[in-house]
């Protein structure tokens, strides 16, 4: 719910109510006696309650809730497949649905928060919930149930866990990899895998379903949403060798099809109910990314669907007003700031960026072309946006507005100025892409620091801006050129 929508419908302040209700759950689970409980109705109780607030600035630890729940899961056993015990076939099928739904919460905290998470390979033999609809499940079943082919209610979830076991394998940690007997890859290793697990789940799982169905287009939507969200984790610079991958065209496509797929989802209004179920301003990470290929390369391939993407997810986060008191909107404001800036000045000059100034490709007036259906951009297929010209409002950035100059012979080397700016702008995506910390609503919060070591592979964003600094202070004499 909105914050808008929080006092339309309760008149209360959001914030109050999640403390409110908060404290109620809270509260009950004590009672229950949490810790030392063996039902599973409990556990699934504290799940659910994990679950929808691991979003929320203000709440309480989530990852210490998560080893909490995941201990308890432990002690109850759920981490060993029941089939070969004498339990009836109906716990069997929701002890494995349980301990499945921990596995992805675990994955997806530990990617959020730049951690790596915290049940190995070794630790469980539980297998994969069967697929069918929960109508072939009654408590006083003799037979297991028999697993679907096709589609069920079950798809959702299935592809989560696909994806999720998938992820563990490419974007943490070699150390987690080697930990859990999984292959280190390299780069373009795990780029491949992505494109074969992407086909693998389109095939398996959603080509059995119907678009024109809700809860089908959400998981097919945010299922590629996932796979794009890895492609890019896994593509973002690494290494000295990487900073070219900054100008690439794939680089610039993989962030805008992220943003497409967000814009899709909260324009689907018959899918809100379920996207509590993504992260706040996922997109923040894809956003900044893209305004850095932008500020380094304002011309090429899909840029009036890459400006379409930036200007609709610029506008639609700046209605928030959780947003606006947010300290990475600043980074936000000062990136797009600079990508406005070049995109100006390739107008102005394209000589400066290796264009002719009869190459207007990829800064088309503003004119109407074919937008793609939603069944389209759910199975992939990504067609050309027309772009929105930006009624950009300028005045309001005070000093971070650039001046364009009067003649050509006032005219910098855009390019090379572009190069240098580098580590200032791998500074502010990091910082506007990171996970929040808790936001006091009544003050400034700046980024707490974090080590400094550069990991081999693992979550990017979740790089501190003081690690972004010095990683570019080496690459800042070298120069960027496209792939």
């Amino acid at each position: 719910m909105t914050v808008e929508g929080c006092r339309v419908e309760l008149d209360e302040d959001k914030d109050e109510v999640l403390k409110k209700y908060r404290a109620g759950v809270e509260s009950s689970l004590a009672k229950a006696d949490l810790s030392k409980s063996s039902d599973m109705t409990v556990l699934q109780a504290f799940l659910i309650y994990i679950a929808c607030s691991r979003f929320c600035d203000k709440g309480s630890d989530i990852r210490m809730f998560l080893g909490n729940a995941i201990g308890i899961a432990l002690k109850m056993g759920l981490h060993r497949d029941a089939f070969a015990s004498r339990l009836p076939p109906f716990e069997v099928e929701m002890r494995r649905r349980l301990w499945w739904q921990i596995y992805i919460l675990d994955i997806s905290t530990a990617e959020e928060s730049g951690t790596t998470p915290r049940i190995l390979e070794s630790w469980f033999d539980t297998k994969l919930p069967s697929n069918v609809n929960d109508a072939s499940l009654d408590p006083d079943m003799k037979e297991p149930p028999r697993n679907c082919s096709g589609k069920t209610e079950m798809m959702l979830s299935l592809t989560r866990s696909e994806i999720s076991t998938f992820a563990r394998k490419i974007i943490f940690s070699d150390q987690f990899c080697e930990e859990n007997c999984y292959p280190v890859l390299s780069t373009p290793e795990k780029s491949t895998a992505i494109d074969l697990t992407k086909e693998k789940v389109e095939q398996q799982y959603l080509l059995h379903l119907d678009p024109s169905i809700a809860l089908d287009y959400f998981t097919i939507i945010s299922s590629n949403l996932i796979l794009a969200k890895l492609k890019l984790a896994v593509i973002k610079p690494r290494a000295r060798q990487d900073q070219s991958i900054l100008t690439h065209v794939s680089f610039r496509k993989v962030c805008t099809e992220i943003l497409q797929r967000i814009a899709v989802l909260k324009r689907y209004k018959k899918g809100k109910q379920w996207l509590w179920s993504l992260p706040d301003h996922n997109e923040w990470d894809a956003l900044t990314c893209l305004l850095i290929n932008l500020s380094l390369d304002p011309k090429g391939d899909v840029l009036d669907s890459a400006w379409h993407a930036v200007n609709e997810t610029y506008d639609y986060l700046r209605t928030d007003e959780y947003v606006r008191r947010d300290y990475r909107w600043e980074n936000i404001e000062e990136l797009r700031t600079k990508a406005l800036f070049s995109r100006d000045m390739i107008r102005i000059n394209p000589s400066q960026w290796g264009a002719s100034p009869d190459d207007d490709s990829g800064f088309e007036e503003p004119h109407t072309m074919g937008t793609e259906s939603y069944q389209q951009l759910g199975m992939g297929t990504l067609k050309r946006q027309r772009e929105d010209d930006i009624i950009s409002s300028r005045s309001s950035l005070g000093e971070l507005e650039p001046r364009v100059p009067n003649s050509r012979s006032e005219m910098p080397s855009v390019q090379s100025e572009a190069q240098e700016h580098i580590p200032r702008m791998w500074a502010l995506a990091n910082a506007a892409a990171a996970a929040p910390a808790a936001i006091d609503n009544s003050s400034h919060i700046e980024p707490a620091s974090e080590p400094t070591d550069i990991p081999s592979s693992g979550t990017g964003c979740q790089w501190s801006a003081t690690l972004f600094e010095r990683y570019f202070q080496v690459l800042g004499s070298e120069q960027t050129s496209p792939l």
